[in-house]
């Protein structure tokens, strides 16, 4: 019986149920191993109590419509059953789906209550024993038929099987319990369709498209929209908060629905993804013109701290030369012209040699650069202090 409920919970994806009991070893029995089948599946026991002649049943109704339950299993006798109903209805208790057990679930009196019907759905699980009406004459009219000699009269059941060697009596002594389950089955549907189809005078609307999945929902929370994830808010895994992936992460529900997963340095993705696309690699290759306009630029600049060190070498011993430093041109010469080597490093396709060569090298000489300066700033400095008297 517990494993039927669960089963029919499954189908239907509802996963905030509440479970009502009786307070006895049948009611707790059906709880315990009710929680065993739900373990591992994705329902959710929201509320849970036990039922006896003193239970305030108006509470229970105002907790479960507090949690927002819309599913409520009831498994007890009949008797605290209909009490439970009843109240259902005084209190207008409306629009749930109720889960009866066997004890109840084919309640002659509760299918004739006066408003029964605004407690909502109800689905019943049993065992019935009822015999169909008509079916013994329908059985034992076919004993004038041979079953099934010939492909043309297969038609007579609508299905392909052996039937060669049963008898009426074979069928009409089997268990009951089978045929009537298909009966009612079968009756449930038909009339199902009948009323949703407006159906009357022999025809049916034909404004009006049957879905498989026009079935009440049941979740505490709603499912996240794609590229969310679900963080969970309380104790129950079924009550969560959807926060949506930032830039660099992405979702994967199948295999963690409840955190964002870093995309990879050579990958990116946005907000609310649910993979990551491979970087493109931009660069400016050395073909182009700008590059060949920079790349000049920076010979020509090469070309000319060359140049300036050829003449200081060839006036190295002039009043000039000396008064600008002397040797410390030389050195202010060449740390210019390997800093604008970096600037090469620019064009291309990145690596990480590249990468580094073009900071290394501006930061390194180019320093030492500025650093020549400011201490033939200085000296220069110092030189007209001490002509000026101002030391002594």
């Amino acid at each position: 019986m517990i494993e039927v409920i669960v089963k029919i919970i499954v189908h239907f994806n509802w996963r905030w149920v509440a479970f009502l009991n009786s307070d006895d070893d049948y009611g707790r029995d059906g709880l315990d191993l009710f929680i065993k089948k739900i373990d591992g599946t994705d329902i959710c026991l929201a509320y849970t109590k036990a039922l006896n002649d003193n239970t305030n049943y108006s509470q229970i109704f105002q907790q479960i419509e507090a949690q927002k339950i819309h599913v409520v299993i009831v498994f007890a006798p009949e008797a605290t059953s209909e009490a439970l109903v009843e109240t259902a209805v005084q209190v207008n208790f409306r629009n749930k789906v109720w889960i009866a057990c066997d004890t109840w679930s084919i309640n002659k009196r509760l299918s004739k209550m006066k408003e029964i019907r605004n407690i909502g759905t109800v689905l019943g699980v049993s065992q019935p024993v009822e015999t169909v009406p008509g079916f013994n004459n329908f059985i034992y009219s076919t004993k004038r038929q041979t079953f099934f000699k010939n492909e043309a009269q297969n038609v007579f059941c609508n299905q392909a099987c052996n039937c060669s060697y049963v008898t009426p009596e074979d069928i009409i002594s089997a268990d009951s319990s089978y045929s009537f389950t298909v009966y009612s089955a079968v009756y449930a549907i038909a009339h199902g369709l009948h009323n949703a189809l407006q159906c009357g005078d022999g025809k049916c609307s034909d404004n009006i498209t049957m879905f498989p999945y026009m079935v009440p929902t049941s979740f505490c929370s709603a499912e996240c929209p794609i590229g969310y994830v679900q963080k969970q808010t309380g104790i129950h895994k079924c009550c969560f908060n959807c926060e949506i992936c930032p830039n660099g992460t992405y979702i994967n529900v199948t295999e963690d629905p409840y955190n964002c997963i870093n995309c990879k340095d050579t990958q990116w993705s946005e907000k609310g993804s649910t993979s990551c696309d491979l970087r493109v690699v931009e660069y400016m290759p050395f073909t182009d013109s700008w590059a060949i306009l920079i790349m000049v630029g920076a010979w020509a600049l090469v070309g000319m701290t060359l140049s300036m060190s050829v003449l200081f070498v060839v006036n190295y011993n002039t009043p000039v030369v000396k008064s600008a430093g002397g040797p410390m041109c030389f050195l202010i010469l060449g740390c210019l012209s390997l800093s604008s080597l970096s600037v090469f490093f620019y064009f291309g396709k990145p690596t990480v040699a590249f990468c580094i060569l073009r900071y290394l090298p501006f930061l390194l000489f180019y320093t030492i650069c500025l650093a020549c300066f400011v201490v033939r700033s200085f000296q220069i400095v110092l030189i007209f202090l001490f002509r000026s008297g101002v030391f002594f």
